[in-house]
């Protein structure tokens, strides 16, 4: 069973490296206790929204429409969380970039 190659347009590769290394960089920064005046569970669910992020960023890598829709609705869960909790900062909308080019993107998917 050969692999189909990718043809996976320039602006995902970038994209999705840029997410992943704000990723691991937001999960360790997450360990510095930056998050506690949120909340005892908040840097709990704030690391597996992260987690859930990644493996749809994986998926987008490969092109998969899933891992767009994941995304999105991680996207959604994540500022909705950070407005609940006070933790929300108007940087964080920078994630709706991102969120608009996978979504241009999607016809290109499988």
């Amino acid at each position: 069973m050969s692999a189909e190659p990718v043809n996976r347009p320039g602006i995902i590769t970038a994209f999705s490296s840029l997410l992943l290394t704000a990723g691991i960089f937001n999960i360790i920064y997450t360990f510095t206790g930056v998050y506690a005046p949120y909340g005892l569970l908040y840097s709990a669910a704030h690391t597996l929204i992260t987690i859930i992020i990644f493996a749809s960023v994986a998926g987008i890598w490969s092109m998969e429409k899933w891992g767009v829709y994941v995304f999105l609705g991680c996207l959604a869960v994540k500022l909705g969380l950070d407005l609940y909790t006070g933790a929300f900062n108007w940087w964080e909308l920078v994630l709706l970039i991102p969120a608009v080019i996978f979504i241009a993107n999607l016809k290109k998917m499988k």
